[in-house]
């Protein structure tokens, strides 16, 4: 962070590098906090554009302006596709506003949070209860503090839904063994029959290929496999989803029934017809994609 003076005002900037080319300068008009945990640096400011954010290892991880249009996108497919779940494990998520999604739905009897970065998680807990609105405090809600792919690795227990909101698999960092195909069979192991998992799958523009190969490798695994993407305006991007199923098809649940849900649901972003546009590809875009053949494994992993 620097402060330079602009029009005659002092202000805090926070600089935003999106990739080793473009970056994006935040006037900061509130420092909350800035610090370190034992996993990561955190910060949380009020920006000038997007409002309350929190930033991680420099980058923004979610804003006052539009954090619901990505958590909104993450959870909900999957939980219409299931059509039923009652049990459901998320890996990451720290702010919390994964599982306010994932309570909203009636069904859900336990709501099993993993994070790594229980500083995080409180920190998170404190400043932004706009994200979490008292979801860690629900009596389905189950929070642990550990390291998500030993859970997967560990555990006995079935879920109906898994949801992957993940750090991007950066060269160097655990986030790596993540998107493999070996974690992605963990993850398929641990789900009931018709269950359904869904991960982040990384920056359309700034991350083409990766998104591409996360496709794939779910794709080797699970008979059912869509990509799907929601713009962003505080990633400056569309963002990448890819969804695993051993069951239904996202794009073959009744119309009747996605929009009962969604009405229930009663949600900011999400509705029938975005439903159905989250899974459309531009033709460049796919042209562009199918290029990418690679599967992400132990011995060849994806890395950013």
């Amino acid at each position: 962070m620097s402060a330079e003076s602009y029009h005659g005002m002092s202000v805090l900037w926070y600089t935003e590098w999106l990739s080793p080319h473009e970056a994006h300068v935040h006037g900061i008009l509130e420092l909350v906090f800035d610090g370190h945990t034992k996993y990561q640096r955190v910060t949380i400011a009020r920006t000038g554009s997007f409002g309350l954010a929190l930033f991680l290892d420099g980058f923004a991880q979610s804003t006052e302006y539009d954090e619901f249009i990505y958590h909104e996108s993450l959870v909900h497919p999957a939980m219409i596709t299931h059509g039923n779940p009652r049990k459901v494990l998320m890996i990451g998520g720290g702010e919390g506003a994964t599982l306010r999604e994932v309570l909203k739905h009636e069904s859900v009897e336990r709501a099993v949070m993993v994070d790594i970065d229980e500083e995080l998680v409180n920190l998170c807990r404190k400043h932004l209860p706009e994200w979490h609105k008292g979801a860690f405090d629900d009596p389905r809600a189950e929070l642990v503090f550990m390291d998500g792919k030993k859970l997967i690795e560990e555990t006995k227990e079935k879920f109906d839904v898994i949801i992957l909101d993940l750090t991007d698999p950066v060269k160097g960092t655990p986030g790596v063994l993540l998107y493999t195909k070996e974690f992605y069979e963990e993850v398929r192991d641990r789900l009931n029959p018709g269950g359904v998992m869904v991960t982040q799958a990384t920056s359309l523009r700034y991350y083409e290929r990766a998104f591409a190969v996360i496709y794939n490798t779910v794709a080797s695994v699970f008979p059912v496999a869509r990509r799907y993407r929601v713009f962003v305006p505080s990633f400056y991007s569309d963002w990448g989803f890819v969804l695993g199923s051993l069951g239904r098809d996202p794009l073959e649940v009744p119309r009747e029934e996605i929009e009962s849900k969604l009405t229930k649901l009663q949600l900011r972003y999400l509705d029938p017809e975005q439903y159905r546009f989250l899974f459309a590809m531009p033709r460049y875009l796919t042209e562009r994609l199918s290029k990418y053949k690679e599967v992400s494994t132990l011995s060849n992993p994806l890395e950013l």
